[in-house]
């Protein structure tokens, strides 16, 4: 360990995009070189065992994505325990929740080198001035004393600069990137999924990949899929993931005599075994920093629709590999849909534009920079 550099990961949020970022970034990570220490919310104990495996060892802390003055406080005092027990290097913290804990913990702290990544810009979301106004000054105030921001979009970096949340020598971008070996078999998997949620092969079945949070979006999904379902008797919606507005979603399945034709699989961790099932795949998000999932859609082969927000024009462009929309725009969605169903140059003509520009996003990418970063900080 004497030649290692001790990195401590922190993590709070979980299910989602972050919890896949971390897995792959860690299990691709030189473990020669870099020792890794993850400080999770309670959450991550379901994922224990995976974790494990690629990391040097683990401790959990009450962290919640809510605002919880009591809970928090008793989360930073933790942390910093922790991080005085361990002397790490370097704290790297995903997302807003880990970003302001670890970063208060250490506020006063100059050995240790701090990085954030924020995973998209909280202060972007659908919230209102004040709150937004709110969290701005919270990460100009923790920026102070971090060493490197990392932006996973053009865009999140262009934000960040607007914003003047630091200045450019404390920023960078390092864009998401996948595991592209996971998609070796979507042939099989395609199969294997349709037949096990008994999805006909002359049915049509859109898919999104995300929690069921306001964020992603689940309703303009649902209720767009009903504009289409009303005119294409054989098609099916599958939700990849679960979130606080599941039974809002099957309430109004149930309602519109619609709930033999969706599917909600749950969180699951091995999304390449779902994606290969979809004719068309959505991402339909509010907001969103980066949108991970539409690479893997790339890999996949499937024609993608996704909002105009953040860093997703990054990666779509409108008519060219994908179409983009207006955000919680269910006439637009819907239109899109038909589409696609409709015109099989169009399907096709976006797979072969992405076959070529998937290649950036290669995780070896990603780990090649992130390392860079770790040994010039």
């Amino acid at each position: 360990m004497e030649n290692q550099k001790k990195i401590i990961f922190m993590a709070q949020s979980y299910g989602g995009g972050v919890t896949e970022y971390l897995y792959m970034l860690l299990s691709k990570l030189n473990r020669d070189k870099y020792y890794s220490i993850l400080l999770f919310s309670e959450e991550y104990k379901e994922q224990e065992e995976r974790f494990k495996k690629i990391s040097n060892k683990i401790y959990y802390i009450p962290m919640s994505r809510n605002i919880n003055i009591k809970k928090d406080l008793k989360a930073i005092k933790e942390t910093r325990k922790i991080f005085k027990k361990e002397k790490p290097n370097i704290v790297y913290a995903q997302s807003s929740k880990a970003g302001a804990i670890s970063r208060i913990a250490l506020f006063l702290n100059s050995k240790v080198k701090k990085i954030y990544n924020s995973h998209g810009w909280y202060f972007n979301a659908d919230i209102g001035n004040k709150k937004k106004k709110i969290f701005l000054i919270i990460e100009k105030i923790l920026a102070i004393t971090t060493n490197m921001i990392i932006n996973i979009s053009q865009n999140e970096y262009e934000t960040a600069l607007k914003n003047k949340i630091a200045p450019q020598k404390k920023m960078c971008i390092i864009e998401n990137g996948i595991d592209f070996t996971k998609f070796k078999n979507n042939d099989k998997y395609r199969e294997e999924t349709r037949k096990e949620y008994n999805i006909k092969n002359n049915e049509i079945l859109i898919g999104v990949v995300g929690r069921l949070s306001e964020q992603k979006d689940p309703i303009t999904s649902i209720k767009a899929f009903k504009k289409i379902h009303d005119k294409y008797k054989k098609t099916k919606i599958m939700f990849v993931g679960d979130g606080e507005l599941k039974e809002k979603v099957i309430e109004y399945t149930r309602q519109n005599n619609i709930e033999n034709d969706i599917i909600i699989t749950d969180w699951v961790s091995n999304v390449e075994k779902y994606i290969p099932a979809f004719d068309i795949a959505i991402l339909p998000s509010k907001w969103e920093g980066f949108g991970l999932v539409l690479i893997e859609y790339m890999a996949c082969d499937k024609p993608i629709i996704a909002s105009n927000v953040g860093g997703i024009p990054n990666i779509i462009t409108n008519n060219e590999n994908g179409y983009l929309i207006e955000p919680t725009n269910i006439d637009q969605l819907a239109e899109k849909i038909e589409k696609i169903i409709n015109n099989k140059e169009i399907r096709q003509k976006f797979i072969e534009k992405n076959k070529e520009y998937r290649k950036k996003y290669d995780i070896k990418n990603v780990i090649r920079k992130h390392e860079d970063l770790f040994n010039n900080l």
